[in-house]
């Protein structure tokens, strides 16, 4: 049928006709791309992080020329981009603690499918 088409499809996956393997396939599955996801966002957050060392280092070189016309100009635009980048690094962290909560509760649920079985 189709309204049991994943059903199905976790079925010959796990080679199984009993709902608990079935279910146990999926949170693994769950568990591996919420993985993938978390790695992926403590990557971006490494980048994010890189970039604002760098910039913090150009605001350091800048603040040094003193109070020259360009160079205030260039420092008021890289502590904006500073500023920014601050506030998405905290929504990234966010979202990885958030992504390693959902792999633990993944996990959880399959170990719970292994016990009930």
């Amino acid at each position: 049928m189709a309204q049991f088409q994943l059903l199905d499809h976790l079925m010959d996956l796990s080679g199984s006709t009993n709902l608990h393997d079935k279910m146990r396939l999926w949170f693994v599955q769950q568990a591996t791309e919420c993985t993938a996801f978390a790695n992926l966002l403590f990557v971006c957050c490494q980048h994010l992080r890189r970039v604002m060392n760098k910039n913090r280092i150009m605001m350091v070189d800048m603040e040094s020329l003193g109070n020259r016309g360009v160079a205030e100009d260039c420092l008021e635009a890289l502590r904006k981009t500073q500023d920014r980048h601050k506030s998405m690094l905290a929504l990234l962290e966010g979202l990885l603690g958030q992504a390693h909560a959902g792999v633990h509760e993944e996990e959880s649920n399959a170990i719970k499918m292994n016990e009930n079985n």
